[in-house]
């Protein structure tokens, strides 16, 4: 499988860690380097992309990647250009490059199971009992839905094809990812009621985007919580190293 990994320089990052967070020091090692040998190590992928700043990446991760392409305006500009690499491909894996604590078996985990549902994308979610009980500390953002709370993965499967035909609506959610509420109401004002009354359930969330956007859109429950465990701010990393 091809893989690609989101490492572009934002604005915010470049004011909380002073360059992008790709390669922000964590226990002595860039966090891109994480992802990469999670990557490698799974064996289930064959090729890794990363886009990002190609003059600052190269020199450090230059020969253990197939490709580094220069990044564009955001991270969907930066999601798009990757994808354009591989058109021909039933599915792809999206990984971001601050997920430090990401195991090669979590990734395995996710690409067997993703790939038996056979959606054109598939989320991992995790449940909050979970994480919390292995990562007491580390603050996230949870939706509380009839079917539990959970937060939400960096990783992410998906059919090329079928995501650059909803540019638009996903260019919206990427933007709003940490405000479950302005996720729901991109939905619909049903979605958004349920969510509100917290009845909200995952397949009927799976069902609406089918109908809305005509594709094949699954979350799935995984049982590692190290694929929520990203590093925002400068504080993030004092914490989460506590966990290596």
């Amino acid at each position: 499988m091809k893989a690609i990994i989101l490492a572009g320089e934002g604005s915010q990052d470049l004011k909380y860690f002073g360059q992008g967070k790709a390669l922000v020091g964590f226990m002595g090692k860039p966090l891109i380097e994480y992802t990469i040998n999670a990557l490698i190590h799974s064996e289930m992928v064959d090729y890794i992309l990363v886009v990002g700043n190609k003059n600052a990446l190269t020199p450090v991760i230059g020969n253990s990647v197939d490709k580094i392409i220069e990044q564009e305006n955001d991270i969907l500009d930066n999601l798009i250009k990757s994808i354009s690499y591989f058109n021909g491909e039933e599915n792809v894996i999206v990984a971001t490059c601050d997920i430090p604590l990401i195991t090669s078996d979590s990734i395995r985990y996710f690409i067997h199971k993703a790939s038996d549902l056979r959606a054109d994308l598939c989320y991992p979610i995790i449940e909050k009992p979970l994480y919390i009980s292995k990562y007491p500390d580390v603050r996230r953002t949870y939706v509380i839905l009839k079917d539990g709370e959970f937060t939400g993965g960096n990783l992410i499967m998906f059919n090329p094809y079928k995501i650059k035909a909803i540019e638009n609506q996903i260019r919206f959610l990427i933007n709003n990812r940490k405000n479950p509420l302005k996720m729901a109401r991109a939905l619909g004002m049903l979605i958004t009621i349920q969510l509100l009354l917290k009845r909200l359930e995952i397949k009927r969330i799976e069902t609406y985007v089918q109908k809305k956007f005509n594709i094949k859109g699954r979350a799935m429950i995984i049982p590692y919580p190290e694929v929520g465990s990203d590093i925002d701010r400068v504080e993030d990393i004092e914490i989460l190293e506590k966990y290596m």
